[in-house]
């Protein structure tokens, strides 16, 4: 390989991973929850997310790019890890369709070639609206531009290598079979395309170059080694991403090896039910195109009865802090029996709750411009709030099918009332970082967050956290009475008569802000209390 070559591969190789992080980004801000359920409707059970896999796949002729798409969603938190295994899953077999045109038609999808206008029109869209929705889809559109075009440099980098490989001087035999199986698996992850590889190996097969058993070993390399793609496109990704990746591995691992296993058979039987269908020889191209398929529908059986058990042994790896927050830690079905018990232990998990919702608040009242990852982590840590609070849900909905004392019961209502605050809590921290990424720079100093009522507003996050050993429900209030000194001197402050660099926009866009901190750690407060009327209910 020379430098030139080089050069080439280690740029595609940055382009490509680029693309992945600006497609990862914008998805996160720009995706919202409304790409979230579209989602969730198109993967809500194993068959429609396999089919999505297929359908998508088959349509952008690229595994790679649904695969490294649907990483991309785990990432941003759109996608379940049980939804991405089988989208996954189906774009082995989606992938399978490039095989079908060359074979069929000798079409050859060209998906590189909207890499540029794809790249030049999501830069403009950033450029144009640099803190919106629009612009957020503008830096995954460019990010998903700069994938197909790292792919497209590294495809051409590695072209000429694949080229010089003479396949005709490979021997058969266990040994000549396992050769060629490396040699698909190392032009998928040189030219980063299985399809391209599987092109190289049909146009091989077409000319004679090799034999059919031969090509048959390089397809499964060629499936074997997409999975390199992913496992790039998760450097740095979340742990989520990373499950779903080793997920890829896994089922791409299996359907490799009962392809190997089955080889001169698989091959001879579709070749018999491809020539009884066409009534002659089907040739070595629909052969091949067919065993690509039919090997990884084999891999979708055998993985159907043990993806559950894949799905429970991948998320016990790589747990995130977000992931954390989200187990619960003391509902013990055990305890359903004695409601008092039970109740006590919704009520621990309740503050749990409450020092979460603190946290989502303080990270949403920091200081700075709210930029996309800090919106995406406020994200994140809300999807972990639900999570968690769909649990004590679940529990106390459990535990109401209960007799219990009217001081249980009490203590029930109360700490309901409290999960309603620490939720209002989140909501308002969600508000408020959509409300920070509108402001314009006129607009950030009037907040006054490195200043005293940030000071103050902080304070009573950290007050308010029921969970802390110093915990005092009168100092938490006093917090808030400090809270509104400030906001009272603030808020007379930022109504000033406006200046040119303190216009009216700016004014009224502070102020609301201000108002909505307000009323979050004012929600903070009041779940505090009702918590600690709950304890004393209990005692």
């Amino acid at each position: 390989m020379d430098a030139s070559t080089l050069g080439a591969a280690i740029g595609g190789v940055g382009l490509f991973l680029l693309g992945v992080r600006l497609l990862t980004e914008g998805l996160k801000v720009a995706a919202g929850r409304m790409l979230g359920r579209a989602l969730r409707r198109a993967t809500a059970s194993r068959p429609r997310a396999l089919l999505t896999g297929i359908g998508l796949t088959a349509l952008v002729q690229s595994s790679s790019a649904v695969t490294v798409a649907t990483l991309g969603f785990v990432n941003a938190g759109l996608l379940g890890l049980r939804e991405a295994l089988w989208v996954v899953f189906g774009s082995n077999v989606g992938t399978s369709m490039t095989g079908w045109l060359v074979a069929l038609t000798g079409v050859d999808l060209d998906v590189e070639a909207y890499a540029l206008p794809l790249i030049g029109a999501g830069a403009l869209a950033r450029a144009l609206d640099k803190r919106r929705r629009i612009g957020a889809l503008g830096e995954a559109a460019a990010g998903l531009g700069l994938f197909f075009l790292g792919l497209s440099i590294l495809g051409d980098a590695f072209g000429t290598l694949s080229q010089g490989v003479d396949l005709a001087g490979w021997g058969g035999g266990p040994l000549g079979v396992a050769a060629l199986l490396l040699v698909g698996v190392a032009l998928t992850v040189a030219m980063q395309s299985s399809s391209a590889a599987i092109a190289v190996t049909l146009s091989a097969a077409a000319t004679g170059a090799i034999d059919l058993t031969g090509a048959g070993a390089m397809v499964i390399g060629a499936n074997l080694g997409t999975t390199s793609t992913a496992l790039l496109a998760v450097v740095g990704a979340t742990p989520a991403a990373r499950r779903a990746a080793v997920g890829h591995v896994v089922f791409n691992l299996l359907a490799a090896a009962v392809a190997l296993a089955l080889l001169p058979g698989l091959l001879g039987v579709v070749e018999l039910a491809l020539g009884r269908a066409l009534g002659h020889g089907a040739g070595a191209l629909p052969a091949l195109a067919a065993f690509h398929t039919v090997f990884n529908l084999l891999g979708v059986i055998l993985i159907w009865p043990l993806a559950g058990r894949l799905e429970r042994a991948l998320a016990a790896r790589w747990v995130s802090t977000e992931e954390e927050k989200a187990h619960p830690r003391f509902l013990d079905r055990s305890v359903l029996a004695v409601p008092d018990v039970g109740v006590e232990a919704i009520a621990r998990e309740t503050g749990r709750l409450g020092r979460h919702a603190g946290e989502l608040l303080a990270a949403a009242i920091a200081p700075g411009e709210g930029d996309a990852p800090a919106a995406a982590s406020v994200e994140r840590l809300a999807q972990a709030y639900a999570a968690l609070g769909d649990s004590i849900t679940g529990f106390a909905s459990t535990l109401s099918r209960q007799p219990f004392s009217a001081a249980v019961s009490d203590a029930l209502a109360r700490l309901l009332r409290a999960r309603r605050h620490y939720d209002t809590a989140v909501e308002q921290a969600r508000l408020l970082v959509e409300l920070r990424a509108e402001l314009d720079e006129a607009a950030l100093p009037a907040l006054g967050l490195d200043g005293p009522l940030g000071d103050a507003l902080r304070a009573v996050v950290s007050a308010s956290n029921v969970e802390a050993k110093e915990f005092s429900l009168a100092e938490s209030e006093r917090a808030f009475g400090r809270l509104q000194e400030r906001y009272d001197q603030r808020r007379t402050a930022i109504l000033a008569p406006p200046t040119e660099a303190h216009d009216l926009r700016a004014v009224v866009a502070a102020q609301r802000w201000l108002a909505e901190a307000r009323r979050g750690a004012k929600h903070l407060v009041r779940g505090a209390e009702d918590l600690m009327a709950a304890a004393e209910d209990l005692t």
